[in-house]
């Protein structure tokens, strides 16, 4: 049966979601890996000394704001997929439904403008 434009929006979802979930996590592990490697773990100097500064001078470049944006994005995106997975298997009346995932829309779309202004608006010393 076709859905209804009632039924938009509120009816269960289907593989797409699911195979987007294993892709973004598959990314999100990838992305985590590489930001712990380069800010956490990869000496700055000949003495292997890891300081404040140091992490906020490669925050600060221009690369790694766009790959902690990808990562902010794709982790966004994630936890907001998973948690809408989860209302569409136990959330049975279409109203109650829309309602509580246009609301983790919006607060997914509050924490990633948060997040990106964080991130656009680091400087190193």
């Amino acid at each position: 049966m076709l859905p209804t434009n009632k039924d938009r929006g509120t009816r269960s979802g289907g593989a797409f979601q699911w195979f987007a979930q294993r892709i973004s996590g598959s990314a999100l592990l990838i992305a985590l890996l590489i930001h712990f490697w380069v800010l956490h773990f990869f000496p700055a100097d000949p003495h292997g000394e890891i300081t404040f500064d140091v992490v906020m001078q490669r925050l600060s470049h221009p690369l790694f704001k766009t790959i902690d944006l990808i990562f902010l994005v794709t982790a966004i995106y994630h936890g907001i997929n998973g948690l809408i997975l989860v209302v569409h298997d136990y959330v049975h009346k279409p109203a109650i439904r829309m309602f509580v995932v246009g609301t983790l829309w919006v607060v997914g779309i509050w924490f990633l403008i948060l997040g990106s202004i964080t991130i656009l608006s680091l400087k190193g010393n």
